[in-house]
This record gives structure tokens, C-alpha cells and sequence, in this order.
């Protein structure tokens, strides 16, 4: 079958290459591939900033979609020809992941998706609603479920809550359409004008440039009825930490998923306790905020911002052009 695998480090060593087609077990599922969403995660893993010591080659990139072409005698729940996704964790299927739930993850200590074929036990995927189409099921794993845990699992937005989503990519773009999509407002920060128009036309109701307002914080705060508000998903880090603690009202939620202004956090506790703030730090999710989630969206036809698309051949085009920050929402490849 074919692959793209790494090799050595950095993106120029993606090598086309040919495989041995998976051979499935009686309780496993064969996926045959058409799409695949790319992640900043994947690009620090093909980089070698994300684990340096990782044994290579491996088949990368964490975040996929297609169908099923054979199936095991002992399969329950699924039949050739569903749409699946396969996990990001394929060992979380419930609860917090408090042994050794999250020790595999796709494209990393696992096969990742950028390959014809791949195997799978049957819990390891899931079946996504008929109205997505690859393209836009290989979105969900990460960025999607990531947004979802954020706002729902740890924040428990609700109709009338103010969110605010830092940026406009993949998970930031998600949360946006998640919150609109349950009665929430949301606020967007950018330092691009095009984009945030972009993201006023999507539904948010307020954009505010953090260039050109240097207390953007505190403009949220205001713009969220003078309380703040109840949920933000932080993807700075650092960097923009103390803006999001003055963004947030009492009892308020910030969920850390990202880095992307710095890694190293000093911080005034006293604003923390001032805040009654609730700070979570998390990695996507497991597999029944999944289908939770998938249940949401098929009931509100949510559907990711997908930015561009790229052939198979181009997957390394496609990798490179996500860190220049360009884009607006996802960044795909078609098989």
C-alpha cells in the first residue's frame, strides 16, 4: 500500500513509500483512507520538537478519516462501507485518564494516518454522521474534540454564556461554531482585521485585534456584560495568560490547550483567587466526549472551517504551511 513515512526530521524527509497492506484479526476493522487534517502537533512531532527520542520512521500525523473495507467475524457495530474516524487516544474510551489511557496516541507511539490502509480494533474508531464528508470527519479527532472538552466537559457552557476563543484556527474555530451552536456569544481575538471579519460573518459577536488593543483582556471583559467571560479557550500560553485572567469573570473557566506566546508561566496567584478561576490544562479527550460531541453536531449540522486542501503528493506542502499561521481554520489532505 502506499505511504508516507518519516524518516529523519523535518519535513523534506517524508518519503513516499510502499507497505504491507494490513492483515486484520477476527475483532479488528480494515479503514481505507481518504483524508487527513493536520494538527500544530504534528508539525512539532515532524520537526523533532515534540519528542526528540522517537524511534523512526513512523507514519505520521495524528488526525484522519475514511471507510471501512473489510471487517473481522467477531465485529459488532460496524459494516464495510461506514465513515470512521480512528481516535487520537485509542485506549481513552471513558472517564479521566488516570493510568495508562493516553499512553498511545496516533502518530506518535502509534501508526499515524498518512497511508492507503490501516487496522484497527473496533473501539478504536468511530462512526461519523453521513452529512460530513471526509474531509471535514478527518477535522474532528483533535481539534474538534479538543474545543469540545474545553467548553462542555470542563466549562459546561450554556445558552446566554460569553466565550472567548484566542485565534482562528482549527480548535479556536470550533469553539466558535460549538458555542453559537448552543446559545452562547463569543468573542474572537486575532491580529488580523480580515480575519476577524471573517469570524463575525461565521456568528461571533465580537472580534478584538491584540495588536492594536493592548488590554484586549479587560475589552473582553467588558464586552461580556461588564461580568466576563464564562469560558475561554487559552492557546497562547504564556503570553497571553494575564490577558485571559482579566477576560474572565468569577467562577470562570480557562482552558489551556496551547503554547503558541510561551511555555513558561509566571503568574500573580492573587488575580487567580480573585477570579475563583478554574484553570484546566488538557489534551483532546476520549472517545465519549466523542460521540457526544458527534451527536451535538449531527443534531446542528456543525461543520469545521476548513482553510485549504492539499493532494496526497502534497502532504508536506500542507504540513509546512501550517506554522506561518496563514491560515483560517483547518488544513487538510485528500488522499
Amino acid at each position: 500500500m502506499k505511504a508516507i513515512t518519516l524518516n529523519e526530521f523535518g519535513s523534506e524527509n517524508l518519503i513516499f513509500t510502499e507497505l504491507d497492506k494490513p492483515v486484520i484479526a477476527d475483532n479488528e476493522i480494515l479503514l481505507k483512507f481518504a483524508a487527513a487534517s493536520i494538527n500544530s502537533r504534528d508539525c512539532q512531532i515532524i520537526s523533532g520538537g515534540f519528542s526528540p527520542d522517537l524511534p523512526l520512521p513512523i507514519s505520521p500525523i495524528s488526525d484522519g478519516a475514511g471507510d471501512v473495507v473489510a471487517i473481522g467475524k467477531d465485529i459488532m457495530d460496524l459494516s464495510i462501507g461506514d465513515r470512521v474516524c480512528p481516535l487520537f487516544f485509542p485506549e481513552w474510551l471513558t472517564g479521566e485518564a488516570l493510568r495508562d489511557e493516553r499512553a498511545v496516541s496516533s502518530g506518535l507511539e502509534a501508526p499515524g494516518v498518512l497511508r492507503e490502509f490501516g487496522s484497527y480494533l473496533e473501539h478504536q474508531v468511530i462512526k461519523v454522521p453521513d452529512y460530513l464528508s471526509a474531509a471535514e470527519a478527518a477535522c474532528f479527532p483533535c481539534a474538534g474534540l479538543t474545543a469540545w472538552t474545553s467548553l462542555f466537559d470542563f466549562s459546561s457552557i450554556s445558552a446566554g454564556d460569553w466565550v472567548l476563543v484566542q485565534g482562528t484556527g482549527g480548535v479556536s474555530l470550533f469553539g466558535l461554531k460549538f458555542a453559537k451552536a448552543a446559545g452562547a456569544k463569543v468573542i474572537v481575538t486575532s491580529s488580523d482585521d480580515a480575519k476577524l471579519k471573517r469570524a463575525l460573518d461565521l456568528g461571533a459577536d465580537h472580534g478584538i485585534n491584540y495588536l492594536t488593543d493592548s488590554d484586549w483582556g479587560l475589552t473582553a471583559h467588558n464586552l461580556a456584560d461588564g461580568l466576563g467571560v464564562h469560558a475561554i479557550l487559552e492557546v497562547g500560553g504564556s503570553g497571553t495568560l494575564p490577558q485571559s485572567i482579566a477576560a474572565l469573570r468569577r467562577g470562570g473557566h480557562i482552558n489551556i490547550i496551547g503554547y503558541f506566546a510561551g511555555i513558561e508561566v509566571g503568574l500573580n496567584v492573587f488575580h487567580l483567587i480573585e477570579r475563583n478561576a478554574h484553570v484546566h490544562g488538557l489534551s483532546v479527550g476520549n472517545r465519549a466526549s466523542f460521540e457526544a460531541m458527534l451527536a451535538f453536531c449531527a443534531e446542528h449540522e456543525v461543520r469545521p472551517v476548513i482553510d485549504s486542501s492539499y493532494e496526497f503528493t502534497d502532504a508536506a506542502k500542507a504540513i509546512e504551511a501550517l506554522p506561518h499561521n496563514n491560515h483560517f481554520g483547518k488544513i487538510v489532505v485528500s488522499f
